[in-house]
């Protein structure tokens, strides 16, 4: 039960899904079982450079950051975690004394939940996306001995060619997707295609016919939860990753990053749970 007081310390959350983000639910589950003094609230962000200024001057504790700020919020931070500064994307701030610090987990996250199912050292990967978040995957699962191949859309091309550069790995548009697909053993799709409530919603990227059962397909949206291309996936026999998992462990290791303390991991997957009621 949270209990505010003099000393409560207040971590935010910035994003385009401030009203369905499921983080709430899961960071409040885990400071209460850790019966910690902290609250973890959405922030409706009108100017973002004023929206930073005002984590640093209000001593706001931390917040987690997503679409559409993880790449724009760079400029107005003190300094980077070196993970965020080679992914180039940012997660998550801490306010360290009013020195405000960028950091990233969603590599880390996206990887943790795709080895549940999946292996991914010398694996050919399919990475749909240049976002903040395919970025931060991206070098994840090259670290980890994944041979990836990134698709963007024509319009964000520019994106892909970027990240593939960093990676050194094979890139284009999405005209590339039925022969990158079909050699594919992991496809992970992480753009807004598909996601609830959007004009996207209802829709995949990826063809269903592109789809074999010896595949393991992975889409990080997670409103549905079972998005048209995991549908379609499990439906072709695939193993699926839902992208609740990624959010998930991100969030186990951005809530380290928060307050400095282990994560509840159980008390957090119920919490996951309760949120598909």
């Amino acid at each position: 039960m949270v209990r505010i007081n003099g000393e409560t310390k207040l971590i935010g959350f910035l994003g385009s899904t401030y009203r369905t983000s499921k983080m709430y639910v899961l960071y409040n589950a885990a400071i209460d079982v850790l019966g910690l003094n902290y609250v973890y609230v959405p922030f409706v962000v009108r100017d973002l450079a004023k929206a930073v200024d005002g984590i640093r001057h209000l001593g706001i504790a931390a917040a987690g950051v997503t679409i559409p700020y993880k790449l724009s919020i760079i400029p107005f931070l003190d300094e980077l975690d070196d993970d965020a500064k080679q992914v180039g994307a940012v997660a998550a701030v801490v306010n360290r004394d009013g020195k405000l610090i960028g950091g990233t987990t969603d590599g880390k996250g996206a990887l943790k939940a795709l080895q549940e199912k999946t292996g991914v050292s010398g694996k050919n990967i399919t990475l749909i996306g240049a976002g903040g978040a395919a970025r931060a995957i991206g070098f994840s699962l090259q670290q980890a001995g994944g041979k990836l191949t990134i698709l963007n859309r024509i319009e964000e091309i520019d994106m892909a060619e970027s990240l593939a550069k960093a990676l050194g790995c094979p890139w284009g548009d999405l005209s590339g997707l039925e022969s990158s697909v079909s050699q594919a053993d992991i496809v992970i799709q992480t753009t807004p295609v598909g996601m609830a409530n959007t004009p996207l919603a209802g829709k995949s990227i990826v063809p269903p016919e592109l789809l074999n059962k010896r595949q393991t397909v992975m889409d990080i949206v997670t409103n549905p939860r079972k998005t048209p291309l995991l549908q379609e996936a499990e439906n072709r026999g695939c193993q699926v990753v839902y992208g609740e998992r990624m959010l998930l462990w991100q969030g186990v290791y951005k809530f380290k990053l928060f307050t400095g303390v282990e994560p509840p991991v159980e008390a957090m997957e119920r919490a996951m749970e309760r949120t598909r009621h």
